[in-house]
């Protein structure tokens, strides 16, 4: 009897303590970082999308003159806005105005995704801006100018998630080094702080 005790392999009370800690911190880490990177890839959908529906602008420009707000009229748009209908999920007021990454507002309120909409300012430049919406820790918006190859993050200033998030994703240290917001004429204008 007494050599099965000599034998007798196992953890004590104080190693599963540790490993506990350890693999506790591990997760943490990561469900930040796995955040941060589905951001990012909502974020790279948008930006490769963005740049689509300015390739699909320009043509429509060349045959009509002019740009368009409703996705419809653009012969690349996405299958869920491609025929004219008013007051559907995606009109918001308009004949198919925008368009969610996720899904519509049939619930109320749209998954985590982005409304991304054609807007024009008082130049009459036009911007793709693309609104996060739905719930979760994030406000920002992302503003593609139709002459530009630059997709710039602009945060919810309140918000300190967005500036981290518009910081890494512009590839600056400090907030004061984002972009104005290529939407205002004047950046005096603008609330930054």
């Amino acid at each position: 009897m007494h050599w099965l005790h000599k034998n007798k392999k196992g953890f004590t009370m104080l190693e599963i303590l540790v490993a506990s800690l350890i693999l506790t911190i591990l997760v943490a880490i990561s469900v930040v970082y796995y955040g941060r990177f589905m951001e990012r890839m909502r974020i790279a959908e948008v930006d490769s999308l963005a740049a689509s529906m300015i390739s699909s602008q320009e043509r429509h420009r060349l045959r009509y003159q002019d740009y368009t707000r409703q996705w419809h009229r653009l012969e690349t748009s996405p299958v869920q806005v491609r025929k004219a209908s008013a007051n559907n999920d995606y009109a918001n007021g308009e004949e198919n105005a925008i368009f969610y990454t996720r899904g519509g507002m049939r619930s109320g309120t749209p998954k985590p995704g982005f409304a991304i909409s054609f807007e024009s300012d008082a130049n009459y430049d036009w911007f793709v801006v693309a609104r996060r919406v739905g719930h979760g820790p994030y406000t920002y918006r992302l503003i593609r100018p139709f002459e530009s190859n630059e997709t710039v993050c602009v945060p919810d200033w309140n918000n300190e998630k967005d500036i981290a998030l518009c910081m890494d994703y512009m590839g600056v240290e400090t907030q004061d080094e984002l972009s104005d917001d290529p939407m205002f004429s004047n950046p005096d204008e603008e609330e930054n702080p």
